[in-house]
């Protein structure tokens, strides 16, 4: 198998993609994307969706929305087309109860998971073999109101350390805590309904971490929670299966 990055750290190395998509069951590999491509590319990229995926597309009211779901969806298709040798074209998928997208696999004892998150250009694809796996990237720039979005899904302890930043850290630490409750979320299959039950061990300078599930006292014994630093106007975590793993990131190069 060609060598992908070194295991991710707080700020990871990503590399290129390796010629042979090779995964083993202890490995969970995180790809990054730019949705912002050249409009030839995006062309070249419609080709591979489904006639839902075209539709979808064409109900964007702006075009750069458009852009950026085809880019999504298509790297999407080349990604795991290239796990699974297949033609991305042919990949036909399925929709859990919340949304969660899974492969249609003949081959149920050797499944290929996968999870998708975008935000603003940015793009990841977590991959991952026999275990569940959710990912989530944030866009620090919002303008959302995090403070009361806090009062809402967090716990007293993370509400707490939001309230005693300056306000220029106030919107990192919220999205710390809250890209693992999404992650979580999405790795579980649950939606939103479940991030008012995730507690993070949420602090000014560190990362946080998953910490409680209330109402699943298994659910620290099942799942392991990473955060990933990308850019300083990003924040990310993933929520993976099991604590046996490791983590490889490469960048993905449509070019």
């Amino acid at each position: 198998m060609s060598v992908f990055s070194e295991m991710c750290h707080s700020e990871p190395k990503w590399d290129s993609p390796p010629a042979d998509f090779t995964i083993s069951d202890n490995e969970v590999h995180l790809w990054q994307a730019s949705l912002d491509q050249s409009c030839s590319r995006i062309q070249e990229l419609e080709q591979l969706l489904c006639p839902a995926e075209k539709l979808r597309a064409g109900k964007f009211v702006f075009d750069k929305h458009r852009r950026r779901f085809i880019a999504g969806r298509g790297f999407l298709r080349n990604i795991l087309g290239g796990y699974l040798n297949q033609q991305a074209v042919n990949l036909e998928f399925s929709y859990g109860p919340q949304g969660k997208p899974a492969l249609i696999s003949p081959n149920i004892h050797d499944k290929l998971y996968f999870n998708v998150s975008h935000s603003h250009e940015m793009a990841l694809y977590a991959i991952s073999r026999n275990r569940q796996v959710g990912v989530d990237v944030e866009y620090l720039r919002t303008k959302q109101d995090v403070e009361n979005i806090a009062q809402r899904y967090f716990y007293p302890s993370e509400c707490d350390v939001i309230g005693s930043l300056s306000a220029e850290k106030k919107k990192e630490a919220f999205f710390k805590a809250w890209t693992v409750k999404e992650a979580y979320a999405k790795a579980t299959g649950e939606g939103l309904s479940v991030l008012e039950q995730v507690e993070t061990s949420l602090s000014p300078d560190g990362p946080a971490t998953l910490l409680n599930v209330h109402g699943d006292s298994g659910a620290m014994a099942r799942w392991l929670s990473r955060q990933i630093h990308l850019f300083p106007d990003y924040m990310a975590a993933l929520v993976v299966e099991g604590r046996d793993w490791h983590l490889r990131c490469v960048m993905h190069n449509p070019d």
